[in-house]
């Protein structure tokens, strides 16, 4: 996921309330901080301090919670 689709994604989520406000914060400082970043640099901090992390603890959790809502 690059930082790009983070954004995008976030921006999904906050569209149809799918994330707990937990989630929602952790994402948004996100976002800032990297935003902070001149733009050339923002894919590398994304990739270097975040992206593992956050994929795995709140991206992952919370699409694997939209898919069982929506298969019912």
């Amino acid at each position: 996921m690059t930082f790009k689709n983070f954004s995008d994604w976030c921006n999904q989520r906050a569209a149809d309330g799918c994330w707990d406000m937990t989630s929602a914060l952790t994402c948004t400082e996100i976002l800032n901080k990297v935003r902070q970043k001149p733009f050339w640099k923002r894919e590398k901090v994304w990739k270097q301090l975040y992206k593992k992390s956050v994929v795995d603890n709140i991206v992952i959790p919370i699409e694997n919670k939209i898919k069982e809502v929506y298969e019912k």
